[in-house]
């Protein structure tokens, strides 16, 4: 009798797979999420896929969109609130002027060449998004995360996981809605926001009744249920669940310090969860969904995107350097550090691939820059500490 793989065993391989290589990347002190995509790549070559069953690989894809909401409810529940407060002037202007400098390069680049609107948008968008945690990692191990450019760096970051939620949002109506609903999208917003702000005022009640039974399962399970329910609200007014669950994560972030882990060596059990078990799906299905024909074809585009998206984020920091407080070293180096990613553009590509707003070759050369992009900082951050680590300060 031939060997069969089924969903569980699927679901065994990739997960070992992807543990072997994340945890290589990650004595190579680069982001996990590197290791788990390229399981997916090696899962995903053509005569590896052919022999994984259809409706396994659909099942993949119903975990990998359930790790699309969890990712962005931890992406919530992570942005120091407090710190985008303090943000100084000169973290805003880079970050405006380092998200809207690549958006409109990639999207001038799709319509060079030809594309329709929605597929220039959403490279654009996906060119313009700086992935926070990738930076946080590198500045933390290279010890210069408390240094002037260090904070500035993050702030930006920060900063820019604003701008990313609402491309993300954009992106998700335009992509299922009709006219109508584009025009009543300013309704939903204030909808939303309304109900934002109740659940803002409701849920610290609600986790301090929770607290009361002392009971980590309860708090954990009330805590997702919140969540979810943020979720399928805004699902329901067409702004997508993504959406919803990153502003669940930032209630819950805002409503319970005690999120934020005491100890360095503490990790919090919904991390675990989410990180160590659903997340990793949603980036083994990117790999899985890269066309190795396709880019093997269009190597040039392939690169040319690249080539726009370093590029971007490098001069949409050195325009800046008129209206900030930075040298030019120093608007450069910010130029590579907002150039890492591997984050949401991820979730935008991935949503804009299965509403057929993208081709498989752009889809390819989004997750290929993202990762390009995101082993490309540390070894510039390095290679200018070696030589002149003043300028951090």
């Amino acid at each position: 009798m031939a060997f069969e793989i089924d969903t569980l065993t699927l679901m065994l391989i990739c997960l070992i797979l992807s543990f072997i290589l994340s945890e290589i990347f990650y004595k190579l002190k680069y982001p996990r999420i590197i290791g788990q995509i390229l399981a997916g790549v090696l899962l995903g070559i053509p005569f590896v896929k052919q022999l994984l069953p259809e409706n396994s690989l659909g099942e993949l894809k119903v975990i990998s969109d359930v790790g699309i909401i969890f990712l962005l409810l931890l992406t919530g529940m992570r942005i120091n609130v407090s710190k985008f407060r303090k943000s100084e002037k000169d973290s805003l202007i880079i970050a405006v002027w380092c998200a809207c400098v690549p958006l409109a390069m990639g999207f001038g680049l799709m319509k060079i060449l030809g594309y329709p609107n929605l597929t220039a948008l959403v490279l654009g968008t996906a060119l313009a998004i700086t992935s926070e945690g990738a930076n946080l990692k590198v500045l933390l191990e290279d010890r210069v995360l408390n240094t002037r450019l260090g904070t500035i760096m993050i702030e930006a970051s920060v900063l820019d996981d604003i701008f990313e939620m609402l491309f993300l949002a954009v992106i998700i109506l335009m992509a299922n809605g009709t006219a109508a609903e584009l025009l009543m999208f300013p309704v939903k917003i204030i909808i939303f926001v309304a109900v934002a702000y109740l659940s803002y005022k409701f849920f610290p009640k609600f986790l301090t009744l929770l607290h009361k039974e002392h009971s980590k399962i309860a708090t954990f399970s009330g805590t997702i249920i919140f969540a979810i329910i943020v979720a399928v609200i805004s699902l329901k007014l067409g702004i997508g669940p993504m959406f919803g669950a990153f502003i669940a994560g930032v209630i819950i972030q805002l409503s319970e310090k005690r999120y934020r882990q005491e100890k360095k060596d503490e990790v919090n059990e919904l991390d675990l969860m989410v990180f160590g078990f659903i997340v990793p799906f949603f980036f083994i299905n990117i790999g899985l969904n890269m066309d190795f024909v396709s880019i093997w074809q269009n190597i040039g585009m392939v690169l040319l995107v690249l080539a726009v998206a370093i590029a971007g984020k490098v001069l949409g920091a050195l325009l800046t350097k008129p209206f900030t407080s930075m040298t030019w070293k120093q608007s450069y180096l910010i130029g590579w550090a907002m150039n890492s990613r591997g984050s949401i553009e991820l979730v935008i590509a991935e949503i804009a691939r299965q509403s057929n707003l993208i081709s498989p070759v752009i889809y390819s050369a989004i997750v290929f820059m993202a990762v390009v992009t995101t082993l490309v900082f540390p070894f510039v951050l390095k290679h200018t500490l070696a030589r002149d680590k003043t300028l951090m300060y």
